[in-house]
C-alpha cells in the first residue's frame, strides 16, 4: 500500500496505482497540462471510496509507503488508463514507472523497450 500525498492530504491505494499516477502527474506537469483522474482509495476507518484529484503543473504530488493491507486496491485497468495517458502526453521517460505492475503486453513491452522521444 501507498499513500498518495497531496497538499496536506494524503489517501491510501494501490502501489501499482499510486505509482501510475505519481507518473501520470510527472507527464503532466512537464507538459503544462491537467487532468482529473478516479482512483480508489480508503477512508480513515479503511470503507473504499473513490478520490478524484487534480494532477497538473502545479500539483504537488508524493508516494510515500503506508501500512500493508490485505484489501489493497487493484486496478490494472486503470494503471493500464493512466499508463496509456502518461505516453500520450508525451511522458515517455514517466511510463516505464507507471507500468511496472501492470501484466498488460503493452505495458511489459514498454519497461523491456522504453519509448525513444
Amino acid at each position: 500500500m501507498k499513500y498518495v500525498v497531496y497538499g496536506e492530504n494524503k489517501v491510501m491505494t494501490g502501489d501499482a496505482i499510486a505509482e501510475a499516477v505519481l507518473a501520470y502527474a510527472a507527464a503532466l506537469g512537464e507538459n503544462g497540462t491537467t487532468d482529473i483522474v478516479e482512483i480508489p482509495t480508503s477512508d480513515h476507518d479503511g470503507v473504499g471510496v473513490t478520490t478524484e484529484l487534480l494532477l497538473g503543473p502545479a500539483s504537488q504530488v508524493m508516494v510515500e509507503p503506508a501500512p500493508d493491507d490485505e484489501l489493497e486496491p487493484e486496478d490494472e485497468d486503470l494503471v493500464n488508463e493512466l499508463t496509456r495517458r502518461t505516453a500520450e502526453v508525451g511522458g515517455g521517460r514517466f511510463v516505464d514507472a507507471a507500468s511496472s505492475h501492470s501484466e498488460e503486453p503493452e505495458a511489459r513491452r514498454l519497461r523491456t523497450e522504453p519509448p525513444t522521444s
